[in-house]
């Protein structure tokens, strides 16, 4: 093999992704990974506009907080509301 060629992997290999490997999430990691979302939204929100209160004349602080006016905080409650219904099913 010369220095410019690579080495073939091969990425489907049935030893290491075996397609009878059942993949599934529960209801607790479902569960944590919305709360570090929306935690994670709730972050960043917070820390732009205090940064927007601070700084008012800044363009590029103005276009995030209408950006999380507009898309994160919708995001936000879509994300609550799916995980933290009232339990009722349709």
């Amino acid at each position: 093999m010369s220095s410019t060629e690579q080495p073939h992997v091969n990425y489907i290999d049935d030893d290491i992704f075996s397609h009878e490997a059942n993949v599934s999430i529960n209801e607790t990691d479902r569960l944590i990974f919305a709360k570090q979302i929306t935690l994670g939204i709730a972050i960043i929100s917070s820390a732009v506009m205090a940064g927007y209160a601070c700084y008012p004349d800044n363009k590029a602080l103005a276009a995030l907080t209408e950006i999380i006016k507009n898309g994160a905080l919708p995001m936000a409650t879509l994300v609550i509301s799916f995980y933290f219904s009232n339990g009722t099913r349709k």
